[in-house]
């Protein structure tokens, strides 16, 4: 079974998967592919495919994607 969490502190944004949470594109993931300025960062790849847009920091989320092991008698359960 996966997990997805999200982490507000991350001190290092550049090459961090992103969910944008506010604005027009909100709901759409992408890569950081440059800092602006220290609340100002250029996102591209993903969901915006070649081009680049710039959010602001308190736009999105950084994205994290986690395995969580289960027993194969707790996934078969869950699963019903």
């Amino acid at each position: 079974m996966n997990q997805v969490s999200f982490v507000y502190n991350d001190p290092d944004f550049l090459g961090q998967t992103i969910f944008v949470k506010r604005g027009p594109h909100q709901g759409k993931l992408g890569v950081v592919k440059r800092v602006v300025s220290k609340d100002i960062f250029e996102v591209g790849q993903g969901d915006f495919g070649d081009n680049f847009v710039k959010f602001k920091r308190e736009e999105f989320l950084v994205y994290r994607h986690r395995k969580l092991k289960m027993r194969a008698d707790r996934v078969k359960s869950t699963a019903i």
